[in-house]
């Protein structure tokens, strides 16, 4: 039987205002790291997809296909 491995961790220090961190840690429970390693995770996954969307709305292949797809209905 196998059991899953834990990712290597590492321990950080930071600087928190204290209503925050009293807010913090009053949500997370059990388990303070647990509730910021999710925080940060949701955190980069919003911004990644925030500059996805960004990238997206500037490609300039979507112009391109809107401009072809005008063109087409034009001709019709």
């Amino acid at each position: 039987m196998t059991t899953p491995r834990t990712p290597a961790r590492s321990k950080v220090s930071i600087t928190l205002p204290r209503e925050l961190e009293a807010r913090a840690k009053l949500a997370s429970g059990e388990n303070f790291s647990a509730f910021v390693e999710q925080a940060l995770e949701e955190k980069l996954i919003k911004d990644a997809m925030l500059e996805y969307a960004r990238l997206r709305r500037q490609d300039a292949a979507d112009d391109l296909y809107e401009a072809t797809e005008a063109d087409i209905e034009a001709a019709a």
